[in-house]
């Protein structure tokens, strides 16, 4: 049975073993027990202060907490969150794997594909906080700790959630809970799916896209817009062809779908190619590059042969928030791809030197 509660027990739960390596101090239980005892006294009290120290990634900002006591504290509320109110981000992989199956039924649909602009930094923190105090009836303790969480990002003059930490994943799912659930039951799409910012619908024929814009716009929580550069529609019909070609091409989760025509000799059926998107492929090539030419300034081959090997191929890791081995790296994360499209053949290569 799940506790709730922040209690020293509860909270010496969520030492992970990356906390032994970073603070080796831990090994001593004198200073193992006042890190927790400060812990428990924060979720009791309230954060005085929230050390958060922003950092740039390629080109964003994300933050991260500079005191385990506190980080403790938030990662006991970001479990009770999930575990209290079902909250959770959607599988990217499983997204995927289910877009492609239906995009290879051959019958007419419509994919509308949003981006909701600025995610984080625009979620509105006082809705946020009556959400809180609406839905964790039963978990005051959470509640408190979350209200005091939110208090401090204001005070250091983070809009909406600070990206880059596990409890804004976990509360940024909590506040689109409506919304998920509002979609589903109004657009009467053959799918939707939302991975944090990027909506994604499969619709019957459709009147009009720039009303479906506006409708989801309309539902979605205070604070949050739609990005309408980056949102579109793609309309498939129902014509059948004895050579199909692609009707429309998109990128989606950094997977690029390639959907054809339906086939006179399959009509039930369409073909829908998987690749890498350009853009993820450009961005891993330059990793690559960037890898060589570290290694032709320090000279260190073991270093670029785990770059590259991280780069190229899979690995596995243990994920400290889960408590459990995941697997990462390309060939994992684009284990779904059915094409190669995306690693140009030797030909091709010739053909761009000349």
């Amino acid at each position: 049975m799940h506790d709730p509660t922040f209690s020293t027990a509860s909270l010496a739960r969520h030492l992970t073993k990356n906390d032994f390596l970073k603070q080796p101090a831990l090994m001593g239980d004198p200073y193992k027990a006042a890190v927790i005892a400060s812990a428990a006294h924060t979720a009791r009290n309230g954060f005085p202060s929230l050390p958060l120290t922003p950092n740039d990634l390629a080109g964003r900002r994300i933050y991260q907490v500079n005191n385990l006591a506190s980080d403790l504290v938030l990662r006991k509320a970001a479990q009770n969150i999930r575990r209290i109110t079902g909250a959770k981000q959607s599988s990217r992989m499983e997204i995927v794997r289910r877009l492609k199956l239906f995009c290879e039924e051959g019958i007419p649909f419509t994919i509308a594909k949003m981006d909701i602009k600025n995610f984080y930094p625009s979620i509105d923190q006082d809705v946020l906080i009556g959400q809180l105090k609406r839905r964790l009836v039963t978990a005051p303790s959470t509640r408190a700790v979350l209200g005091s969480f939110i208090h401090q990002c204001k005070s250091n003059s983070v809009s909406g959630l600070p990206p880059g930490l596990a409890i804004s994943a976990e509360l940024s799912e909590f506040y689109m809970q409506d919304f998920d659930r509002n979609m589903r039951e109004t657009l009467q799409a053959h799918y939707f799916a939302r991975y944090v910012d990027d909506i994604i619908l499969i619709l019957p024929e459709l009147d009009s896209a720039r009303a479906l814009k506006k409708q989801i716009e309309r539902a979605l929580p205070n604070g949050l817009r739609l990005n309408f550069t980056k949102s579109k529609v793609f309309v498939f019909g129902g014509a059948k062809a004895n050579n199909p070609s692609a009707e429309h091409s998109f990128d989606y989760l950094g997977f690029r779908f390639t959907i054809y025509q339906t086939n006179k000799k399959k009509p039930c059926f369409r073909v829908v190619e998987l690749d890498i998107a350009a853009s993820k492929v450009k961005k891993n090539k330059t990793r690559i590059v960037k890898s060589f030419l570290q290694y032709l300034s320090d000279g260190n081959f073991e270093d670029l042969r785990d770059r590259v090997r991280i780069l190229t191929c899979g690995y596995q890791f243990f994920d400290e928030r889960q408590q459990k081995k995941r697997s990462a790296g390309l060939q994992h994360t684009y284990s779904l791809i059915d094409s190669g499209a995306a690693i140009p053949t030797t030909a091709e290569r010739r053909r761009g030197r000349n």
